[in-house]
């Protein structure tokens, strides 16, 4: 003998229910996959994956130093206008195993003011910067240069010691205290006041 229900109330049986769960379960699955993961799917292809580059600058663009004309610590070297790509290393066009322009014996160091000039023979007081840098090109050799103190334009002047030139790729012999060097554009012979050398120094904590 079935079950009766109460008038006025809707019953169902547990097997009646459990069926029904079940069905809605798999309607859910059957939804899930056939429909919302292909649109997942879909969205994540469609995304745009950027991948961080490191941010390298053409070998002909790189400047080592600011602007010759207001920088005093630029060297007094001429750009004579040709255009070096980076894959210039062979006149074939074959891309060259070293880029050209890059220091492969270690870094220059930076010019920077090593003493200063005071003319030979002359009444008046006139003392130039006397600029340099040591030479990785030879192991006693040094680069100089000198600025005129002249108008309002400060015009970068090359030396010569020993009738060599010091703004050259090889550089001239190292100025020493009381050398005369020949400045260019005065056309004159300088004495030379090298500064004294920045030693290693014991700092206790």
């Amino acid at each position: 003998m079935g079950k009766k229900c109460i008038p006025g109330l809707f019953c169902i049986e547990n097997m009646t229910l459990f069926l029904l769960v079940v069905v809605l379960i798999l309607l859910i699955y059957v939804w899930y996959t056939q429909l919302v993961k292909p649109i997942r799917n879909l969205e994540d292809q469609s995304k745009i994956i950027v991948v961080n580059t490191p941010n390298t600058l053409p070998l002909a663009s790189i400047s080592t130093r600011n602007n010759p004309m207001n920088d005093p610590y630029a060297p007094p070297l001429k750009n004579d206008g040709i255009y070096y790509p980076t894959n210039s290393g062979d006149i074939r066009g074959i891309p060259s195993k070293v880029p050209i322009n890059i220091e492969t014996r270690g870094m220059n160091m930076e010019y920077q003011q090593v003493g200063i000039l005071t003319r030979s023979h002359s009444n008046n007081d006139m003392i130039l910067p006397l600029m340099g840098r040591r030479n990785l090109a030879g192991r006693d050799k040094w680069q100089y240069y000198t600025i005129s103190n002249t108008g309002n334009l400060n015009t970068k002047l090359p030396i010569s010691v020993n009738g060599k030139s010091c703004t050259n790729e090889y550089g001239c012999d190292q100025v020493y205290n009381g050398d005369i060097v020949y400045v260019e554009g005065y056309k004159d012979t300088f004495n030379a006041t090298i500064y004294e050398n920045n030693l290693f120094r014991y700092l206790p904590y």
